[in-house]
C-alpha cells in the first residue's frame, strides 16, 4: 500500500490515460466530453506538480504558507496527505459533476475552478516567486484554462440551466472543499504519518534540489 501511495502521481497519469481513451471512444455529448477532459487534465496536473518536473510542495510552502523552511520533513506534507487531499478535491470538483449532471452548482464549480487554476498558476505563483514557470502551469493554464474557455465561450454553456444562487453555492463549495482537502485537521494529521516522505524531485522540483 505504501508503494501505491508513494507513487500516486504516477498512478494519476495512468488514470488520465484511461479517462482520455474512454472519452475519445465512447463519449459524444459536448458537456460530458469537456468534463472528462478536465478530469484528465487535473490528473495530469497532479503529475506535473508532484512527479515531473515536480516542486509544488516547496512552492506551496513558500507562497501559500509563507514559510522559508527548506527541510521537506518539516512541512507537514507527504505523499499520503497529498494523495488524499488532491484526489478527494478532484473527486468533489471534477467527478461529482459527471455523476450528477443536473446539479447546477456542481457543474459550475467544475468549470469555474479551471479559471482558478489559471489565476494561481499564471499570476499568483509567478508574481510571488518572480518566475515564468511554476509546477502545474502547463496543465493548469493550457489544459484546464482552455477547457474552461471552451465551455463558457464556445457554445456549450447554457445560462438557462442555472439560477443565480447556483453561482454562489458553487463558489462556497469550491472554498469548502479546498479547506477540507488541504487545511483540515485530517490533512495535517495524515502529513505526520511516517513512510510517505516526498522524494527530492517531488518536493523541490527538477533543477532545484538542494545540495546536501
Amino acid at each position: 500500500m505504501k508503494k501505491f501511495i508513494n507513487n500516486w502521481h504516477w498512478i494519476s497519469v495512468y488514470l488520465a490515460g484511461f479517462v482520455a481513451l474512454a472519452t475519445i471512444l465512447w463519449v459524444d455529448d459536448p458537456l460530458l466530453r469537456l468534463q472528462l477532459a478536465a478530469l484528465t487534465f487535473i490528473l495530469l496536473h497532479f503529475f506535473e506538480e508532484f512527479g515531473f518536473p515536480g516542486g509544488f510542495p516547496l512552492m506551496g510552502v513558500k507562497v501559500l504558507m509563507g514559510s522559508a523552511e527548506m527541510d521537506s520533513t518539516k512541512w507537514g506534507a507527504n505523499n499520503l496527505n497529498s494523495m488524499c487531499g488532491n484526489w478527494f478535491f478532484g473527486f468533489c470538483i471534477y467527478v461529482l459533476p459527471i455523476l450528477f449532471p443536473k446539479v447546477g452548482f456542481l457543474v459550475l464549480a467544475g468549470m469555474m475552478f479551471n479559471f482558478a487554476e489559471v489565476f494561481m498558476h499564471l499570476i499568483l505563483f509567478n508574481v510571488k516567486q518572480k518566475t515564468i514557470y511554476n509546477p502545474g502551469l502547463i496543465t493548469g493554464v493550457f489544459g484546464l484554462g482552455l477547457i474552461g474557455c471552451i465551455y463558457f465561450f464556445g457554445g456549450v454553456f447554457d445560462a438557462s440551466a442555472f439560477v443565480w444562487y447556483d453561482w454562489a453555492i458553487a463558489a462556497v463549495w469550491m472554498v469548502a472543499v479546498f479547506l477540507f482537502s488541504f487545511r483540515s485537521k485530517l490533512y495535517w494529521n495524515l502529513g505526520k504519518k511516517p513512510g510517505y516522505e516526498f522524494t527530492d524531485l517531488a518536493a523541490y522540483g527538477e533543477g532545484h534540489i538542494p545540495q546536501k
